[in-house]
């Protein structure tokens, strides 16, 4: 009974921040946010970046920043729309090929990493560059649209089964394999892990594999949802890995509370809710991102901190009542 009783109090815990944020704008809106058919559409963009979260989540916990990421996603998802422009390939043949060119492209980040042996932040920037620069390069001639059946893949339900099954699988690879103990333990201490027989080499590889996966698939759910793909210009497509990277913060934050992937996606939710919310208040573009990083650090803040918040309110409640014990 306690346990279960502890469940059900981080339970709604998790669940009261998003309806927080949701109340708040939905009240300083007037009623404009927070429509049935926008919370539906919320729903539907938040599952691209969670899959882009996922692939990032298991680098960025052993230190290493993959800002190639966004790169991989829009260049996939370019080719697979170049594809179906010169040959007309169909839903099938064009779902297996954005996949595998993000599973290729990713795997040559992983790679480029382990020859070149320098930080993998300057290994990930080198080679966003190169593929910015090939997606340039290509969108010249390339038409980056996708429509009619080709889409089926970003509608309801089809959309939320990819996820779901995505969901599935990295769960299985993160909490139940000898990869995902491996990455919990290089996240604690990589020196530790490698002491205690850990080949972190490997590990490092293969979280630059799983990380490909998953980057292919999200690449696949985003133009098949938008129906297009832009053309990434002067590092544009780090713009897409960054409100991933908060959502894994907000997710390490709520995982007290729940499953980390659980969280990582309350936390995407909350950032594109966020987003919504901000322009159901015509703020600008500016005040946007102003008022998006105050309100996420509020967030953090809150997140991090509710227990000391809570300890401090026992400590006072404590002291008072031993007061009015001696009167």
């Amino acid at each position: 009974m306690k346990i279960t009783s502890t469940n059900l109090k981080n339970a709604l815990k998790v669940i009261l921040l998003p309806v927080f944020v949701y109340v708040l704008f939905f009240v300083c809106s007037g009623g404009n946010f927070g429509k049935p058919s926008s919370i539906v559409m919320n729903l539907k963009q938040t599952l691209t970046p969670t899959l882009i979260s996922y692939a990032m989540c298991c680098n960025m916990l052993c230190d290493r920043m993959d800002l190639s990421a966004g790169a991989v996603v829009m260049l996939s998802a370019m080719f697979g729309a170049k594809m179906v422009y010169l040959y007309g390939i169909g839903l099938v043949p064009f779902a297996l090929l954005v996949v595998a060119t993000g599973l290729v492209l990713g795997t040559v980040s992983g790679i480029m990493y382990m020859v070149l042996k320098v930080p993998a932040i300057v290994t990930a920037l080198g080679v966003c560059m190169v593929y910015e620069t090939l997606s340039n390069l290509a969108s010249i001639s390339w038409v980056t649209a996708i429509s009619g059946e080709i889409t089926t893949l970003g509608r309801f339900p089809w959309c939320l089964i990819i996820f779901a099954v995505m969901f599935v699988l990295f769960y299985i690879i993160f909490n139940h394999t000898k990869f995902g103990y491996h990455v919990r333990a290089c996240a604690s201490s990589q020196q530790i892990a490698k002491s205690a027989g850990v080949d972190t080499k490997k590990t490092a590889f293969m979280c630059y594999v799983v990380s490909a996966l998953f980057l292919g698939v999200a690449a696949l759910l985003k133009i098949s949802i938008q129906g297009s793909i832009d053309t990434p210009m002067y590092m544009s497509s780090t713009n897409i890995i960054f409100n991933c990277m908060l959502g894994i913060y907000v997710g390490l934050a709520l995982e007290p509370y729940c499953n980390l992937l659980i969280g990582i996606f309350v936390g995407n939710f909350i950032l594109n809710m966020l987003t919504t919310g901000l322009l159901s208040l015509g703020l600008s573009a500016s005040l946007q991102d102003t008022a998006s990083g105050i309100f996420l650090l509020i967030i953090m803040i809150f997140t991090y901190n509710n227990q000391r918040v809570l300890d401090f309110i026992n400590s006072r409640k404590q002291k008072q009542e031993l007061v009015e014990a001696h009167k």
